[in-house]
């Protein structure tokens, strides 16, 4: 069996321990969270999966068996409920939209933002958070979620492989051209932008 630090609050929880549970989602909230954000790219889409992915868990508990560590099977979960998510909301929306930025009313996934800077210091950081979210929209449902789990959440490639249920190969080829894109869009939007 694999060393899991949750094994003990997972085994709880499927013997009804609520306050397990509840232990298991205050310790993974803003990481599914993160996850969830990443792959949907709207910030109140991102709390309904969110709770969608604890219900199911809290739910299906019982079948997991301790085969993966919890925390890669909840990103199993909370990726592949993103996805869902995103291909309902945008039925006609291919999954790689090429160039399509965010909704009106979504905000951008970060704002950089330097306290000691100047205004123009701090318009251009806030922009430049903006140009990151469209950035990561232009990028499948696929590359997006790999990217969010090794940069944002410091998966190991192992980790995502096993959560996303892709070989090794897979991860290190979808992170390469999420990285890749990621870098030629910023470099394109923000040539000769930077104060």
């Amino acid at each position: 069996m694999i060393q899991d630090p949750d094994l003990e609050l997972v085994k709880r929880s499927q013997a009804g321990d609520k306050a397990a549970f509840g232990k298991l989602v205050s310790t993974y909230y803003e990481m599914v969270y993160a996850v969830t954000f990443g792959v949907v790219s709207n910030h109140e889409a991102a709390k309904d999966v969110t709770q969608e992915v604890f219900l199911k868990v809290y739910r299906e508990i019982g079948k997991f068996q301790g085969q993966s560590k919890f925390k890669t099977w909840l990103y199993r979960v909370a990726v592949n409920a993103g996805i869902d998510t995103r291909r309902r909301r945008h039925p006609e929306t291919p999954i790689d939209p090429t160039g399509a930025g965010a909704e009106e009313d979504e905000q951008p996934l970060f704002v950089v933002e330097d306290k000691t800077a100047g205004p123009r210091d701090r318009a251009w950081h806030s922009e430049l958070g903006q140009l990151i979210q469209q950035a990561l929209e232009t990028l499948s449902a696929d590359h997006r979620a790999v990217l969010v789990l090794r940069e944002w959440e410091g998966a190991s490639y192992e980790e995502i492989a096993e959560a996303l249920g892709i070989g090794l190969g897979t991860v290190m080829s979808r992170l390469f051209y999420a990285r890749k894109k990621m870098a030629e869009i910023l470099k394109a939007k923000t040539r000769d932008k930077r104060p």
